[in-house]
């Protein structure tokens, strides 16, 4: 009896809000993407980047397309951005062969990538390039215009922060 009626619409539950990443490893293509969703902080990215680093999955010289279009930085500071360079330098051992591409939703989070960018200098672990199209870091990544293929279940790691 509590159910709506068909003329009223039915409100989704909140999505939550807490950062999560759901990372797809092709090792075929040598590339994995990278879905980060929710409010982003410094503690869960930290998190999630050494359970990455420690994955038998891992792969120093494979690319990797970090999609945060979905992702809310307005809780990241430069000082963040700085710390988070340094634990990607300090967990990463050796600089790798490899391309990764970071794309954002607007030129606010362009310009704290490019900060991010920046301060790695010379001890980047890789080539790294900011994106604001889909379709040009694909490209850049050598993985042309369409969508990542679906890839087995197995080739999939979802990380929650604080999970």
């Amino acid at each position: 009896m509590n159910q709506p009626s068909p003329e009223q619409p039915v409100t989704p539950a909140p999505l939550s809000r807490k950062m999560n990443v759901v990372t797809v490893f092709d090792p075929a293509r040598m590339v994995r993407t990278h879905q980060v969703t929710g409010n982003a902080s410094l503690p869960a990215f930290c998190g999630i980047l050494e359970g990455l680093y420690a994955s038998k999955q891992f792969n120093p010289d494979m690319n990797s397309l970090w999609d945060l279009r979905l992702a809310d930085f307005s809780g990241i500071t430069p000082e963040d951005v700085r710390a988070l360079m340094h634990v990607v330098v300090s967990n990463w051992q050796r600089s790798g062969k490899c391309h990764s591409a970071i794309l954002v939703a607007s030129m606010t989070e362009f310009g704290m990538a490019r900060t991010y960018e920046s301060q790695f200098g010379r001890n980047a672990p890789c080539k790294i390039k900011i994106f604001l199209d889909l379709n040009e870091a694909r490209q850049w990544l050598g993985l042309g215009d369409s969508a990542v293929e679906a890839v087995p279940a197995s080739n999939q790691q979802n990380a929650k922060a604080g999970a």
